[in-house]
């Protein structure tokens, strides 16, 4: 997790000014929320970029291994054999599920999905590959799967990567002004790998139309605090 109080207190220690008027934190929160989904949804495509690289023996192992970096990333959001529950003729899906990884019968058989549902008509109903215990199949209906042999109605679980949660910066209004409330109900970190805290800094910041590179971040919060320390102690 990374802490949404200093992506907070980053965010509106440059953006806020006379020219841009104060940021209020649900805009914060609407902006660090589209940058997490942007951010989550790049790793599947930088991981297809540095296995393309790896395999022209351009990308070394160990921790220089990028692609290996980006999983451990997207590792963050999995979760493993989840108990599916059924509901004649299909299993739910978790409510919070975005992509499914695998799903398994009885523990060691995992589910072969089929593209369509000709597909899976035609597999089930011819006897050199009707589906069985050991070789199931399954289908995508929505939020649902249908999985065959149809005799399959329990010990079945999944994998997958689950949606992120939504970040809330949570406050009180004392003496009009917003003060930090971690302890609120719906109080809820900035669900990513914590070495995206800059990068989630950085692309917020945009989105307010302040554009910095990762090295210039830490100069300009300093920058701005000098110059806030010294409007406020000018005689």
């Amino acid at each position: 997790m990374i802490s949404i109080n200093t992506v907070y207190k980053t965010v509106l220690t440059l953006t806020n000014s006379d020219i841009r008027g104060n940021v209020k934190p649900s805009d914060v929160r609407l902006a660090v929320n589209d940058v997490v989904n942007e951010i989550i949804e790049e790793y599947f495509f930088e991981v297809n970029r540095m296995l393309n690289r790896e395999n022209r023996g351009l990308v070394n192992g160990g921790y220089e291994n990028l692609s290996d970096r980006v999983r451990e990333k997207i590792a963050h959001f999995l979760k493993e054999e989840v108990t599916m529950i059924y509901a004649n003729p299909y299993f739910n899906l978790p409510a919070d599920l975005r992509y499914i990884e695998s799903v398994w019968v009885e523990n060691n058989n995992e589910v072969e999905f089929c593209k369509s549902n000709q597909e899976f008509k035609l597999i089930s109903n011819y006897k050199d590959t009707l589906p069985k215990i050991t070789s199931p199949i399954g289908l995508l209906i929505r939020n649902k799967v249908k999985i065959a042999p149809a005799t399959v109605v329990a010990n079945v679980t999944i994998s997958y990567l689950r949606k992120p949660l939504i970040a809330n910066w949570t406050y009180t209004i004392v003496n009009n002004s917003e003060l930090f409330n971690p302890s609120a109900s719906d109080f809820q970190d900035i669900d990513l790998h914590p070495s995206e805290e800059n990068n989630v800094v950085l692309r917020t910041l945009k989105r307010f139309g302040i554009n910095l590179k990762e090295e210039d971040l830490s100069v300009g919060v300093a920058n701005k605090e000098n110059q806030n320390f010294n409007q406020e102690n000018a005689s």
